[in-house]
């Protein structure tokens, strides 16, 4: 279909190039009708080498001269028998340029021929006229120069624009009714403007060419075949989209319609893209699940009723509002024995909204805004994972339960979940699916599986709800992090583990003696060094008093070679304040600081909470005397020595008693 010319027509015509222009000459077959003159003129003069035109003659306006040749309303109303013709040849030599004008001829007789040729350096103009190509399949209009219509209508079979050379069709208001468009010509590609009217019969073929709406009604289907473009600045474009190759770009106007990207193809996959930088989209959305395809948005507006990702697929947006009446699934498969290919989602800037997110691929945000009314599922085959370096993502409930290997990042901006933060971990295979953070993390619940890992990292943490380990795995950070209660909880080999990885980690769990813990397992912590009396640079508080936990919870927590212990496990006691420490089985020893003021010497006793204390003093380390027994309530307590003043030298030291 893509030959220049249908073979009926072929022997009528001879191709010259002068100075690189190409146009037809004239033949001196009997059936050809050349005009003569180099000026401008009627249709009905007599500048005909066979007099006026007349059925089945071929035309030729080939000659030299910048001149126009008009067919008005005069020549439709009374020389209609001149206007049914095989084939109307329009070209130019070097330094001319010829038009066939078609001048407010009207629609009532239109100029009908079997094959219109329009080379370089001429054009056709239509104004209020109307031409009907009958040819039979393969010929029509074919246009290396320039056509341009104007409130009139073009009809029949077929027009390809570019395979002349470089064409250019104007069609600026009217109808354009042909039953198929072809629009490409290799190196020099052909360029349909639409800037008005009504196109809404018939196949676009994007054969290399370009097809620009900027005003008008479209309503076409389009054959994205070739890697060509179809751009829409304004109008109004109905129709799904099938690109199997090329692009489509919004920059302006309506889409009406689903967009398929690319479109199967039994022999290969195919390669689409889609750019929105403005307009407004209704329909939905496939991309990737045929081959590789891409939608990218940096403006304008998306109202999609569904929104695929395949594995081949990619989004990106950087502006602009995406509204998805649904559900948004990004895609994942295994490609061959040991890969897996997964389709993107990422999000840099504008909005975007939908009913839930269900990914077994890629989703990552670095700015804009997320807003997902219900769930989201981060599950896939091998790598899926989620990560968010800026802007706001806000989900009802979110479980993370990658197959293999994956989890959530969370470097930066803010995530806001309304219920559960579910992290599911998978003992079959020897790898971590988890949690890390930085940025902030707003959570009520939080509910890790078997093997599953939450990391703090440096994340501003709030959460208001239950935390919930079963066999799983926590791991401090570097902040203070504020979390809700507590609850052990079976699962695997029952036992979970709250790691302290900085120097300076402070959890705060909230009161959890109302918590129902299970009778299995035991919260077993690492890396602690902070101090026995509580207030260290490392802290696990509960609540803000020794009620925080039940003694039977404190029974299922357990320190692991805890500093200044010999190796082993030890068990958990509770401070006054709510925090817990190892205990040891002897008591810790007391410690003592000395601070001089001006009603004396306060005395700082650092020693175990609960118990009594005397404290000696002396004035050469050697003779010591009684001084004042104490209660150590809290763990740390302050006592006024007045006295201290009339001594030169005044020694402490404390004996806990039995």
């Amino acid at each position: 279909m893509k030959n220049f010319l249908h073979s009926h027509s072929v022997k009528l015509l001879r191709f010259s190039i002068l100075a690189g222009t190409l146009y037809f000459t004239e033949r001196a077959d009997a059936q050809d009708n050349v005009w003569t003159s180099t000026t401008s003129g009627n249709w009905q003069d007599a500048s005909w080498s066979l007099g006026l035109p007349a059925t089945n003659q071929t035309i030729w306006v080939t000659n030299h001269g910048w001149k126009a040749v008009q067919i008005g309303a005069d020549t439709a109303q009374n020389f209609p028998q001149s206007l049914g013709l095989d084939t109307i040849n329009i070209s130019s030599p070097t330094n001319s340029f010829n038009t066939l004008l078609l001048n407010f001829a009207g629609s009532a007789t239109p100029l009908t021929v079997k094959s219109l040729n329009v080379a370089s350096n001429s054009s056709v103009q239509m104004f209020s006229s109307a031409v009907q190509l009958n040819g039979p399949d393969g010929s029509g209009a074919m246009i290396g120069g320039q056509f341009d219509q104007n409130d009139s209508v073009v009809a029949g079979n077929q027009v390809k624009v570019g395979y002349l050379g470089a064409g250019v069709y104007n069609f600026n208001s009217g109808y354009f009714t042909v039953s198929e468009l072809w629009l490409g010509g290799g190196s020099n590609p052909g360029v349909f403007n639409q800037s008005g009217g009504t196109n809404g019969f018939g196949i676009t073929h994007l054969d290399g060419g370009t097809y620009v709406l900027s005003n008008g009604w479209y309503g076409a289907t389009i054959d994205f075949d070739t890697f060509g473009k179809f751009q829409q600045e304004g109008g109004l474009l109905t129709g799904d989209l099938t690109l199997f190759h090329g692009s489509y770009t919004l920059d302006g106007g309506v889409h009406q319609g689903s967009a398929l990207v690319p479109s199967q193809n039994g022999f290969n996959s195919g390669n689409g893209n889609i750019l929105q930088t403005g307009g407004t989209n209704y329909g939905s959305f496939d991309i990737g699940s045929f081959g590789y395809g891409t939608y990218t948005m940096s403006n304008g507006v998306s109202c999609a009723t569904n929104f695929f990702i395949g594995h081949g697929g990619s989004y990106f947006q950087a502006g602009g509002n995406q509204i998805v009446n649904g559900t948004i699934n990004i895609d994942e498969q295994q490609v061959d024995y040991q890969s897996y290919e997964g389709g993107s989602f990422n999000l840099a800037d504008g909005q975007i909204s939908s009913s839930g997110i269900y990914s077994k691929g890629y989703y990552t945000q670095s700015g804009g805004t997320n807003l997902v009314s219900g769930d989201m599922t981060i599950v896939g085959l091998e790598n899926t994972y989620m990560a968010i370096t800026g802007g706001l993502l806000a989900v009802n409930n979110l479980t993370v339960s990658p197959a293999y290997v994956g989890g959530v990042s969370l470097t930066g901006g803010t995530l806001i979940i309304a219920n559960t933060l579910s992290v599911q971990g998978n003992g079959a295979f020897p790898r971590w699916c988890g949690f890390s953070c930085g940025g902030q993390l707003v959570v009520s619940d939080i509910s890790l599986a078997p093997d599953a890992i939450f990391s703090c990292g440096d994340a501003v943490i709030k959460q208001s709800g239950t935390i919930t380990l079963a066999n799983a795995n926590f791991y401090s950070g570097t902040n203070s992090v504020q979390l809700g209660a507590l609850c052990l909880a079976s699962g695997g080999n029952t036992n979970s583990t709250l790691y302290l990885v900085s120097p300076t980690s402070i959890v705060n769990f909230a009161n959890s003696s109302s918590v129902t813990w299970s009778n299995e397992p035991t919260l077993i912590i690492e890396g602690w060094n902070g101090s026995l009396f509580g207030g260290g640079s490392q802290q696990i508080v509960f609540g803000n008093d020794s009620n925080a936990l039940t003694s039977t919870q404190l029974a299922h927590i357990q320190f692991h070679d805890p500093a200044g212990f010999a190796n082993g496990t030890y068990p958990a006691k509770i401070l006054s304040n709510g925090e817990i420490v190892p205990s040891a089985t002897v008591a810790a020893p007391a410690s003592m600081a000395l601070l001089s003021q001006p009603g004396g010497m306060r005395v700082t006793l650092q020693g175990e909470a609960g118990r009594t204390y005397t404290i000696e003093t002396s004035t050469d380390l050697v003779h010591w005397a009684p001084w004042t027994n104490v209660v150590n309530s809290a763990g740390t307590m302050n006592v006024m020595d007045a006295d201290a003043a009339n001594y030169p030298a005044r020694f402490y030291r404390a004996h806990l008693l039995p």
